[in-house]
């Protein structure tokens, strides 16, 4: 009988720690998003900066769509802030990853746990 009332009280407990999960990967969510904003502005400068490159006769360095592109890749890649943002980034959609596969993993416990407690519950007498 003290088994099946730990296992209620875990049921019953479960609710508010897949809440605080949940909020968890909201907040995530957001500083993720902040992040990439942040990204977004510091590649949008470095574009500006390639797309009014010229050389010493006023033409511009870069012509065409693909040498932008290229340009862009090479400098981004080179910018600490930009590398230390994407980290970052990419540190956050793991842990968002991670919060979202522990809130599964509650629901799953929760329904088992439940499904369980019916079960003694129908079977009460011959158990």
């Amino acid at each position: 009988m003290e088994q099946y009332l730990q296992l209620a009280g875990a049921l019953m407990d479960m609710p508010d720690q897949i809440y605080n999960l949940q909020v968890e990967v909201l907040n995530k969510n957001e500083e993720q998003g902040k992040v990439s904003d942040e990204i977004s502005k510091l590649e949008a400068k470095i574009k500006a900066e390639i797309n009014a490159a010229t050389d010493a006769n006023g033409k511009k360095l870069f012509s065409n769509a693909e040498m932008r592109e290229a340009e862009l890749v090479e400098r981004t890649s080179g910018d600490l802030e930009i590398t230390s943002l994407k980290e970052k980034k990419e540190a956050l959609t793991n842990e968002i990853a991670t919060l979202r596969l522990k809130v599964e993993l509650l629901n799953n416990k929760q329904r088992n746990a439940r499904t369980l407690l019916e079960f003694f519950a129908a079977n009460k007498d011959s158990i």
